[in-house]
C-alpha cells in the first residue's frame, strides 16, 4: 500500500493505520512510535518542525506524548493551542478527504476525469459509426463516394445542395440523418467544421485503414498456416498506368483460399528509387517485376522461405530463364517451384488451331458476322429479334471461356444469323444490305459449316475443362488429371478420326442440306501450294485429312509440349503421396518416394525413419479401406485437398504437410484475371484521377465484400495514425 499525505505537521501514516484511526478511534499504545519523515538542511537534521512554513515546534502531540496536565484545558491549555494551529486544521481536512476518497472511490478526481473522458470517447466513436458504415457500404458495391464538391458542412446551405450533386457519400450521409440517424445528425450539426470527419482527405485515410485492415487479416490467416504460394499478372488500366495483380494462395482449415492483396503501380515503383534528372527508358524487365513482388512480400513481413508457388502466364517476360521474374524470385524464395498456369496454356493450344487455314479463314468471317450485326442498333434490333433477345458474343483474344461460348453459340444459332442476314440484305440501306448479301454468301458455304461443325466438336471437349481450370478449389493434381483426360480424348479422336469425322459430316451435311449448301470440295491440282491438297476421292475425305486431321495434331502436340513441365521429377514426387497413385507401390517405391521427398522438402526436417513409416501406413489405411468396403479406385482420394480432409494429423503430421504443400501449389493465374475486371469496374473514365493507395482500398473492399470487418478497429487505426482533433481512444 502506498504511503498517503494525511499528516499532522510533517508526520506521516501509513493508510491503514489512518482509515483505522478514523473509523475507529483507536488509541495507540505507550510504547508505540509515530513515523515522521526527517529534513536534513545545511547538514543538519530538522525533525521538529513543521506548519505551513517549516517553523513551528513540533513536541508535544506530535512527535512526544502528553505527559503534563495541568495546562491541558484553557485558552493557553494544550489541547486549545493545538486544535488552533493551521496544520492540525489541515490534517484534520486531509484526513475527511482521505476518509470520502478511501470509502467512495468513484468520487476520485482521477477516477472521475477517467469516467467521464471515457464516456466522451464512446460517444465520440459512436459519431464516426456511421461514417465509417456509409464508406464501408459505397466501397463494397463499388459505387463512386466522390462528387462535384466533396467539402464543406453538410447542413450548411440544404437549398444550395438541391441544385448540384455531392457525391454518393454526402447524399448518403444525408438519406441517413433523414431516416433517423440522430447521432450523425448531432455530429454534423454540433460539431467543428474541421472535425466533422467526411472531407476527402479522411476519406482516404479511413479506405486507407480498410485498406491496412484486410490485408493484416489475410497476412494473418497466412502466418498462422505458414506456407502460401504466389500470383501475378499486369496488365495497364484505363489511364495508362501498368497495373500488376498480386494474389496469395494458401490453406485454411483444409480449404484453398486464393485472395487478392494489392495492385502496384510497376513503373512508380521499379522506377521510385532512381533520380529523376536521369534520362533512363522506364522498360520494365522480368526482373523490375520480380524485385517488386519481393519488395511487397517484405513489407507484409511474409517469410520468403514459405513461399513454396509462382505461377504467372506464359510471356518471356516472366518466364525467360534468363531474366525473367519467376527466375529472379527464386533467388530470394529458395523452396518456390514455378507452376505455369494451366489454363493460360491450354488457351494457347486452342489458338494454335489458327495456324489450320480453313479454321483461320472461318474464324475471321465469325468476327466479321458478329461485329457487323452488334456495330448497328438496327441490325442488332432484328438479330435480338430473332434470336429472342439473346446476342451473339465476339471472338475474344483473351478472355478464355468467350471464346468457347462465342462459336459454340453461333453454331447452334447459325440458321437465325441466316434469317438476320437476308432480312438485313432486303433494307434500302445499301451498304448494310450489300454487306449482308457477302456475308450470307461467306456462310453459305460448305468448307466454313464443316470448319464449324468440326471447331465445335473440338472447344466442347475443352470449355468444362477451362472453366474447370479457373477454379480456386483446384489443385495442380486435379489439373494434371483434366488436361490428361483432354489430351486422351483427342489422341482416341485422332486415332479414329474415320468414325468420329463421319459424324461431324453428317450433321454438317443435314444443315447444308436445310440450307441448298452444295457439298463439294475444292479442285485438287498437282501443283497447288497455297491451300491444302491431299488426294482423296470424296469430300469427306478431303475435308478429314485436310482439316480435321490436321487440326487435331497441331493442339495435341501443342498440348504435349505445354504440358511436359507437369511429369518433371517434382510433380511425379507430389503426386506420389495421394492415395489414388498409392495402390501399386510396392516397398522400393515407397523407399524412392522418401528419398524424393527429403530432397525437394528437406527444409521440412522431416525424418527420414519417421516419413517411411508414415507411408507404409499410408498405404495400409486406404488398402485395408477399399478391400473391407469392397470399393472401387474411384471413391479414393485423387487430389490433395480430399487427401487432407481423410489426413488425420495425429497419424500422420508429415504426410498431411506435404499434402498442404501440394494444394498450396497454384494451377492458373484466373484469380489475377478477375482482380482486373474488378479494375476495370472502379477506374472507369469518370475516375481517371484516383491515387493509387485509393485504388487498392476500394478494390480490397470490393473484392473481400464477404469480410466482416470491425469498425472499432478502423476506428483505433484512425485515431493512432496521428493526432485527431476529436478523442476516439484511451
Amino acid at each position: 500500500m502506498d504511503v498517503g499525505l494525511f499528516s499532522c505537521g510533517n508526520v506521516q501514516i501509513d493508510d491503514h493505520l489512518r482509515l483505522n484511526v478514523i473509523q475507529n478511534s483507536s488509541v495507540p499504545t505507550s510504547n508505540f512510535e509515530y513515523p515522521y519523515s526527517v529534513h536534513v538542511k545545511n547538514g543538519k537534521e530538522e525533525s521538529n518542525l513543521g506548519g505551513k512554513h517549516k517553523t513551528e515546534n513540533l513536541k508535544t502531540l506530535v512527535t512526544t506524548p502528553l505527559k503534563k496536565f495541568s495546562k491541558l484545558l484553557g485558552k493557553d491549555g494544550f489541547l486549545e493551542v493545538h486544535q488552533n494551529n493551521l496544520y492540525h486544521k489541515y490534517a484534520l481536512q486531509r484526513a475527511d478527504q482521505f476518509k470520502s476518497t478511501i470509502l467512495n472511490p468513484e468520487k476520485n478526481i482521477l477516477n472521475l476525469v477517467n469516467a467521464d473522458r471515457l464516456k466522451k470517447i464512446t460517444e465520440n466513436r459512436e459519431r464516426l459509426k456511421p461514417i465509417i458504415q456509409s464508406i464501408m457500404f459505397l466501397g463494397k458495391q463499388n459505387i463512386p463516394l466522390r462528387g462535384h464538391r466533396d467539402d464543406g458542412a453538410l447542413f450548411a446551405n440544404d437549398n444550395h445542395h438541391k441544385m448540384k450533386n455531392e457525391g454518393n457519400f454526402r447524399e448518403l450521409l444525408r438519406y441517413r440523418v433523414k431516416s433517423g440517424d440522430k447521432i450523425l445528425e448531432q455530429h454534423l450539426l454540433t460539431t467543428h467544421s474541421k472535425a466533422t470527419y467526411i472531407n476527402s482527405n479522411v476519406q482516404n485515410q479511413l479506405i486507407d485503414c480498410f485498406k491496412e485492415e484486410i490485408q493484416s487479416e489475410i497476412i494473418k490467416e497466412i502466418k498462422e498456416n505458414r506456407f502460401y504460394s504466389i500470383m501475378f499478372d499486369e496488365t495497364t488500366d484505363l489511364s495508362h498506368v501498368s497495373q500488376m495483380s498480386l494474389v496469395l494462395r494458401y490453406v485454411v482449415n483444409d480449404k484453398i483460399k486464393e485472395n487478392f492483396i494489392e495492385f502496384i503501380d510497376c513503373h512508380q515503383e521499379a522506377y521510385s528509387k532512381l533520380d529523376s534528372s536521369e534520362n533512363i527508358e522506364p522498360k520494365l524487365s522480368g526482373e523490375h517485376l520480380g524485385q517488386i513482388v519481393i519488395d511487397l512480400l517484405k513489407k507484409f513481413s511474409l517469410e520468403l522461405h514459405d513461399c513454396i508457388g509462382i505461377t504467372t502466364d506464359g510471356c518471356s517476360v516472366m518466364t525467360s530463364k534468363a531474366r525473367g521474374a519467376v527466375q529472379h524470385i527464386q533467388k530470394f524464395a529458395k523452396n518456390a517451384i514455378y507452376s505455369p498456369c494451366a489454363n493460360h496454356a491450354l488457351n494457347l493450344c486452342i489458338s494454335k488451331s489458327s495456324t489450320v487455314q480453313f479454321v483461320r479463314n472461318s474464324v475471321g468471317i465469325i468476327k466479321e458476322v458478329v461485329a457487323f450485326l452488334n456495330s448497328s442498333s438496327k441490325r442488332n434490333f432484328v438479330l435480338k429479334s430473332i434470336l429472342k433477345n439473346h446476342s451473339l458474343k465476339t471472338v475474344c483474344e483473351t478472355r478464355w471461356i468467350d471464346r468457347h461460348d462465342s462459336i459454340l453459340l453461333f453454331t447452334s444459332s447459325f440458321s437465325d444469323i441466316l434469317v438476320a442476314l437476308s432480312t438485313v440484305s432486303e433494307w434500302s440501306e445499301s451498304e448494310s444490305a450489300t454487306k449482308a448479301k457477302m456475308l450470307i454468301s461467306a456462310l453459305e458455304n460448305c468448307e466454313f459449316i464443316l470448319t464449324l461443325f468440326t471447331l465445335t466438336n473440338i472447344l466442347s471437349i475443352t470449355l468444362p475443362i477451362s472453366k474447370c481450370l479457373q477454379g480456386k478449389e483446384r489443385d495442380f493434381i486435379s489439373a494434371t488429371d483434366s488436361i490428361q483426360l483432354v489430351l486422351d480424348n483427342l489422341t482416341d479422336k485422332r486415332t479414329n478420326c474415320s468414325q468420329y469425322f463421319n459424324k461431324i459430316y453428317k450433321e454438317a451435311s443435314e444443315l447444308m442440306k436445310k440450307h441448298d449448301v452444295v457439298t463439294k470440295h475444292p479442285r485438287i491440282s498437282k501443283r497447288q501450294t497455297q491451300r491444302p491438297n491431299p488426294p482423296s476421292n470424296s469430300p469427306e475425305e478431303y475435308y478429314m485429312r485436310s482439316l480435321y486431321i490436321p487440326l487435331l495434331d497441331n493442339i495435341i502436340e501443342d498440348i504435349k509440349e505445354r504440358f511436359k513441365n507437369n511429369k518433371n521429377k517434382i510433380f511425379l514426387t507430389l503426386m506420389g503421396i495421394v492415395p489414388c497413385y498409392l495402390k501399386d507401390f510396392t516397398p522400393t517405391k515407397i523407399e524412392s518416394l522418401t528419398e524424393d521427398i527429403l530432397e525437394k522438402f528437406g527444409f521440412l526436417n522431416i525424418q527420414k525413419e519417421v516419413l517411411r513409416a508414415e507411408l507404409e501406413l499410408w498405404k495400409s489405411k486406404w488398402v485395408f479401406e477399399s478391400d473391407v468396403n469392397n470399393e472401387s479406385k474411384i471413391n479414393v482420394p485423387n487430389n490433395a485437398i480430399d487427401s487432407i480432409v481423410n489426413c488425420p494429423y495425429v497419424l500422420f503430421p508429415n504426410i498431411k504437410q506435404i499434402l498442404t504443400l501440394i494444394a498450396t501449389l497454384p494451377i492458373s493465374v484466373a484469380s489475377a484475371e478477375r482482380s482486373f475486371s474488378t479494375l476495370r469496374r472502379l477506374k472507369t473514365w469518370l475516375r481517371t484521377k484516383m491515387s493509387q493507395d485509393r485504388l487498392c482500398g476500394l478494390a480490397l473492399l470490393h473484392i473481400h465484400r464477404e469480410l466482416d470487418i470491425s469498425e472499432d478497429k478502423i476506428i483505433e487505426r484512425l485515431a493512432n495514425s496521428k493526432k485527431r482533433n476529436i478523442d476516439f481512444v484511451i
